[in-house]
């Protein structure tokens, strides 16, 4: 089993400046301390990009000294929002990256983990060159291991507006890699929608988080960004031979927690009965409905 922890655009700046209102850093720094507090066997934790909101340098540096604190590696990843040399400048030995993409594959506890990079050029939208989605076709088809992919700009059209004008430019181009893949992808992680999300694209099952910043609203026919005050969450990742399974944590939520013993069936039975509802005992017959 392997179990790591997933967050997602950070959106840290320089100075404290708070991007959309919000103290990104501080939400940053409890989410790394809750993950660690809670999970302490989880073997690394991911970001997968818009790391800086501004793409400053010193929002790196910021970064930089908090993983000092972090016991387990720190896998990290750009987004459209982060700034290459300034990335580079801080983090460019940190992983064995396919110079000059902010991409690279590590292998751990039996996996091949594959960090993607993204980011587009004069757009929010991402796109995969024809040297990256090389690149990627490559370490896929050399890789003896099963594949966990991760990457910043979600994997498929959401057919949401807002969102997918800021989509990839190339999609079909992604999808014919990972349709010629598949069978060795078990899951795609991804960030920048700022939005829980879950589906299957190509027949390899996908999940997005919500930011460290402002969270976006899902309204299918708005071609405007819409956002809405919402508390941020992190991923917890829990892959074994025969699934992908994601917890999504709200660090920031201090209230009680009804924590209780498990209610016995057969209270639930009697709890039933005096509102005059019987439970089934048996499997109903084949000829219930006629």
């Amino acid at each position: 089993m392997l179990k790591f922890i997933h967050l997602t655009d950070l959106h840290l700046t320089a100075n404290g400046e708070r991007a959309a209102g919000y103290d990104t850093y501080a939400n940053t720094d409890r989410a790394l301390s809750h993950a660690l507090d809670l999970f302490p066997d989880a073997a690394f934790v991911v970001i997968t990009g818009d790391i800086a909101n501004w793409g400053e340098y010193e929002a790196y540096r910021r970064l930089e000294r908090r993983l000092e604190l972090v016991p387990v590696p720190v896998f990290l990843m750009i987004g459209n929002h982060d700034n290459r040399d300034n990335f580079f400048s801080v983090f460019g030995r940190r992983h064995p990256f396919a110079f000059p993409y902010a991409q690279y594959r590590q292998a751990v506890a039996g996996y091949e983990l594959v960090f993607l990079d993204t980011q587009g050029v004069g757009s929010h939208a991402g796109r995969l060159s024809p040297e990256r989605l090389a690149w990627l076709d490559e370490t896929l088809s050399s890789s003896g291991s099963e594949v966990l992919l991760f990457m910043h700009h979600h994997p498929v059209e959401l057919h949401a507006p807002a969102l997918d004008a800021k989509g990839l430019t190339n999609w079909s181009e992604f999808h014919t890699v990972l349709a010629r893949h598949r069978g060795k992808i078990r899951h795609i992680f991804h960030g920048h929608c700022h939005i829980l999300l879950q589906g299957n694209v190509e027949g390899v099952s996908f999940t997005g988080l919500r930011s460290m910043s402002d969270q976006a609203y899902t309204d299918l026919k708005l071609s405007k960004a819409a956002r809405l005050h919402a508390e941020p969450h992190y991923g917890v990742a829990v892959v074994t031979p025969n699934s992908v399974v994601v917890h999504l944590q709200e660090f920031n939520y201090s209230g009680p927690l009804l924590v209780r013993e498990r209610q016995r069936f057969e209270d639930f039975i009697g709890l039933c009965a005096e509102r005059g509802v019987a439970v089934p005992g048996e499997e109903p017959s084949a000829d219930a409905g006629t």
